[in-house]
């Protein structure tokens, strides 16, 4: 498996002690998600499954994210990851209380238990030391996919997709994460339809004119 060495989660801004004491004081949610997709993004979270909480940086040892999680009754792919021992992929910690809601938003994942071992934290000293103390006293999940099926023409993958994950990124971790994201993504080779004016995607977030235009130079960048 790589080593947290390997795998550089990023923060914009850095935490202090203080600041993780007043994010852990307002959870009482015992079960902790790796969002490592759409659930990157607040607006997303909070509109569409009442997750009122901001992310933390986290990088997940032993997973590989692709676009290969295809939704048969929203007709599009998404992405997925699956259990790769040399693999790694950034997300966020997003802590939840698996309810209805939150397990029909991920209906074509099975919920897979993580361990702190896994993650991968990029403050300071203390505040790494408090979080995975923390952590270690909750369930910890990531979605992995249940099939890994490639897109198509038939279930591609929606721009508005993209746009709600890589806006996540950005907003917690700036280009670096949105970056990461790109990189540690695979299966970037496949049929996207441009739905901005009119997502496709029903749990899509609100993403500014001035973000669309960094998300294309990055994916202009990138090749895809």
């Amino acid at each position: 498996m790589k080593s947290c060495a390997s795998a550089r989660p990023t923060n914009r801004y850095p935490m202090t002690p203080a600041e993780l004491e007043k994010w852990l004081q307002a959870i009482d949610e015992r079960h902790v998600i790796m969002g490592y997709g759409s659930l990157m993004n607040a607006d997303s979270r909070h509109r569409h499954s009442n997750i009122p909480h901001h992310g933390i940086s986290v990088s997940v040892l032993g997973f590989e994210r692709a676009w290969v999680t295809r939704s048969l009754p929203e007709k599009q792919t998404y992405v997925g990851a699956y259990q790769q021992a040399d693999a790694w992929l950034n997300a966020q910690l997003v802590p939840s209380h698996l309810d209805p809601s939150i397990q029909q938003r991920e209906q074509d994942y099975r919920f897979t238990r993580v361990n702190v071992a896994q993650l991968c934290l990029s403050y300071e000293e203390a505040v790494n030391e408090t979080l995975a103390t923390w952590l270690s006293a909750r369930e910890l999940w990531i979605c992995e996919t249940l099939h890994t099926q490639p897109a198509t023409d038939e279930y591609p993958v929606n721009q508005s997709y993209v746009d709600t994950c890589l806006a996540g990124c950005l907003e917690l971790g700036g280009e670096s994460a949105a970056r990461e994201f790109i990189h540690s993504t695979k299966a970037w080779d496949h049929p996207r339809v441009d739905d901005r004016q009119s997502p496709n995607y029903p749990r899509a977030a609100r993403v500014s004119h001035e973000m669309h235009n960094t998300i294309d130079g990055l994916l202009h960048e990138y090749g895809y």
